[in-house]
């Protein structure tokens, strides 16, 4: 048995599940790509086929996963603009601001699908239930700890760039359904002066 299915995320826009053999606990992002293997003891069993956890087995409680299209979008072209704080996506524009004395770069910027849960988003979860949810600008994975830059709300910036949390959900609720086609990216970001 093998067939494709898309994560049907929490509250927060997560999944729990299961890394296979080990058992430990992970989290994936909703509308994450899978591939059923096979349902077993009330679990189905699954390869991860896009985003950081690419090519790795797990499992969860049957129902978690829903087969059907979640009607991804084209890959999405934000724009940040330095000089005016605002962001600038196909549903609209939303306040950002970036570290004055450590801006993220002018230049293009990859968008990738969400890694993990961030835990520096929980002071914001009354504007938005999703602020757990940050998107990476860069290649390769963040690497903790290494001023990595993100895309993600609040109102403090080290570097990233950082949306007015209580406009967050609608750009999230944009971005999580958008997909450049390489299981990495959901598109990229202009920033420019």
């Amino acid at each position: 048995m093998s067939d494709n299915r898309y994560v049907v995320g929490g509250m927060d826009g997560w999944l729990k599940v299961k890394r296979e053999p080990s058992g430990v606990v992970v989290a994936l992002p909703e509308f994450t790509k899978v591939d059923v293997t096979s349902s077993q003891n009330g679990r189905d069993h699954f390869i991860v086929q896009e985003g950081v956890e690419r090519g790795n087995p797990f499992s969860v409680i049957a129902g978690h996963l829903k087969a059907g299209n979640p009607g991804y979008r084209a890959p999405a072209n934000l724009e940040f603009s330095l000089s005016r704080g605002l962001l600038t996506f196909l549903g609209g524009q939303v306040k950002a601001v970036t570290h004055t004395r450590n801006p993220i770069p002018a230049g293009l910027h990859p968008v990738q699908i969400p890694d993990f849960p961030h835990s520096l988003g929980e002071g914001y979860m009354a504007q938005s239930r999703y602020a757990k949810t940050w998107f990476y600008l860069g290649q390769g994975h963040a690497v903790r700890g290494n001023n990595d830059r993100y895309l993600h709300p609040g109102s403090v910036s080290a570097g990233c760039i950082t949306v007015d949390p209580s406009m967050w959900t609608s750009l999230y609720q944009y971005l999580i359904r958008c997909r450049s086609g390489n299981a990495k990216t959901v598109g990229s970001v202009s920033v420019v002066r």
